[in-house]
């Protein structure tokens, strides 16, 4: 295993009539033995980061530490990273074992060696019963399962992924998200997964790298992503459903400090303390963020509120959508199943000071 280390990488693709920086000043380190997701929009620099830690792609600058070697000059074997691709690359004339096997066949391991190891890999990842298969028999997770066993079975110092959910129905997926984890838990290794899918990424990392526009834009843990998010970005891109923006003013009054949003009925209140933290700023115009969980029916009736009018009641399941209007603006909140709601129903939706979030409208940058 190994501590991967990227310290002001940068990636710049050139052609003769443009220039793409894909990745500007990353640093992260991924601990050894930590599962750590990058994630990210399409074109964000998330796997333009993993081919230069694989040795895929030449860095322009800066530099990438497998503990304390500098492995920017080595080409990826010698990094001893395995790989596995969304696309599963396996050989169609091989059965199930023999491609399992086959990198310790070029590592030139004896026959008997390698049959014990790909029997074991495949007992891990419970493919022990289609070892006598051939890939054009076999189902898309089932050939998921042998393309991460035939990474597994080379022993790396990093394991990395990309985006190996992206062909598989959402009711495998989970299993396999179960099943990876596991993986990940019994073998203790430093892995690397990059995917666009917040839900496979908080599911499975032990922290969460999330880029954007070719920076990186916060690292942590599911909390501190979902309760304390760095920017709009963030804040936006971690929970389902997305969480509520609104453009609002800082007003004064007799009452106190409050937040109102123009063209509505929306006021956000608060404390003092919050209030005091936001005036640091000197901004009069902010970002308000709440999400849609943080939003309630009924409850203390002390508690501050939205009031706004039903516009959509969305049966989900176990829960529902409800989207609410205030004079132009509208919002979401997730309610229970049974609300019995209809359009043009006007509700209180209550919330807690804590929950509302604060940026700074010109940098987006948290506030409060």
């Amino acid at each position: 295993m190994a501590r991967v280390s990227l310290r002001d990488v940068n990636k710049i693709y050139r052609s003769r009539h443009d220039e793409v920086h894909a990745v500007s000043d990353l640093n992260l380190t991924i601990n050894d033995g930590e599962f750590v997701a990058i994630l990210g929009p399409s074109g964000c620099g998330k796997t333009s980061t993993l081919r230069m830690i694989v040795g895929l792609e030449e860095i322009t600058s800066g530099e990438i530490y497998f503990d304390d070697v500098l492995v920017n000059k080595l080409d990826s074997q010698a990094r001893n990273v395995a790989m596995a691709f969304e696309t599963y690359a396996l050989y169609p004339n091989f059965t199930v074992e023999e491609n399992l096997a086959f990198p310790l066949e070029v590592r030139g391991l004896p026959q008997p060696e390698r049959r014990k190891r790909a029997r074991e890999i495949a007992e891990l990842l419970r493919i022990d019963d289609i070892l006598n298969q051939k890939p054009t028999a076999l189902s898309g997770g089932q050939q998921q399962r042998v393309s991460l066993g035939r990474a597994l079975i080379r022993d790396p110092a990093v394991f990395i992924l990309d985006e190996v959910m992206s062909h598989i129905d959402a009711h495998l997926k989970f299993q396999m998200l179960f099943d990876l984890k596991s993986i990940h838990q019994e073998l203790k290794k430093t892995m690397v997964y990059v995917t666009h899918d917040q839900v496979e990424a908080l599911a499975l990392a032990d922290r969460v790298a999330v880029m954007s526009n070719a920076e990186l834009q916060q690292v942590g843990s599911r909390n501190d992503l979902y309760h304390t998010p760095s920017n709009v970005f963030v804040a936006d891109f971690i929970g389902e459903p997305p969480t509520n923006f609104f453009d609002a003013e800082l007003f004064t009054g007799d009452n106190g400090t409050v937040l109102r949003v123009p063209d509505s009925d929306i006021v956000f209140q608060l404390d003092q303390g919050h209030a005091q933290r936001i005036a640091r700023w000197n901004e009069r115009e902010l970002k308000v963020g709440i999400r849609p969980q943080s939003l309630h029916l009924g409850g203390d009736s002390a508690r501050p509120a939205l009031e706004a009018e039903v516009a959509i009641n969305e049966y989900l399941g176990e829960l529902s959508i409800l989207t609410l209007a205030s004079g132009g603006r509208s919002f979401r909140a997730l309610v229970d199943a049974d609300t019995a709601a209809q359009r043009g129903d006007r509700l209180r939706m209550h919330y807690a000071l804590d929950d509302v979030m604060v940026f700074s409208a010109k940098t987006e940058l948290i506030i409060l």
